[in-house]
């Protein structure tokens, strides 16, 4: 793990120089806009079908947008994200929405060639999470809204730019981290569902009520010179 870093941080350290002296220092001032067009497939569960042996669909979908002003080489940023999340297994269907705005402060470097990247605090946000479960065999099922207590994260971003005649083209990449806790307050989690490994014989399971997400998207985006 240690070698892993030291190599991580010694490839930071000579492809910046590198970005540094391929872009320069940026003198214009720019607006831009990106929206995600591609979300990771990761599998987003929190809850597990014990008694499942089939493969689970997953279906995840986004949708937002972020939006840059930089002063020569710095700027501020606003970026919100819808994130949709669905499991669909044998016996259990999760479906969770996730809305999640970040402001943002971006640095960039280059003219015609451009490089930015930032860093942004979840200043806002909501999430819900429905769970439908239906097993005639041990008579569960239903239909259950969970509901969570805290909201939190940050998210990394880096942007491409290439400029022309007052316009740019832009690709990105933006990682979420996302933190969130299960209310489990006055019996909000259903009582055939339990936390793994300790409830074994509960047809609903889940790992902990500390919930960390990090979704991930590949950006588009148009941008103004001035």
């Amino acid at each position: 793990m240690e070698i892993m870093s030291a190599l991580r941080f010694s490839s930071l350290i000579i492809l910046f120089p590198i970005l540094f002296a391929a872009c320069g220092r940026s003198e214009l001032i720019r607006i831009r806009m990106l929206t995600p067009v591609n979300e990771d497939k990761k599998d987003y569960a929190i809850f597990t079908d014990t008694k499942s042996s089939s493969t689970p669909v997953i279906i995840n979908k986004q949708n937002g947008g972020s939006l840059y002003f930089l002063f020569k080489s710095i700027g501020l940023g606003y970026t919100t994200i819808t994130t949709k999340m669905e499991k669909t297994d044998e016996n259990l269907t999760e479906k969770t929405t996730l809305v999640t705005n970040f402001a943002d402060v971006a640095f960039g470097i280059g003219e015609n060639y451009s490089f930015m990247w930032g860093a942004g605090v979840l200043t806002g946000g909501e999430q819900e999470r429905y769970l439908y479960y239906n097993d005639k065999g041990t008579n569960q099922h239903g239909t259950k809204q969970l509901y969570d207590n805290y909201l939190g994260g940050h998210s990394l971003f880096f942007v491409l730019g290439h400029h022309g005649f007052g316009f740019e083209t832009l690709l990105g990449y933006r990682v979420n981290c996302i933190k969130s806790r299960l209310d489990d307050s006055e019996g909000k989690i259903p009582s055939h569902m339990g936390k793994s490994p300790t409830d074994t014989d509960e047809v609903v399971s889940y790992e902990s009520l500390d919930i960390r997400l990090t979704t991930a998207q590949v950006q588009l985006g148009i941008g103004f010179t001035f």
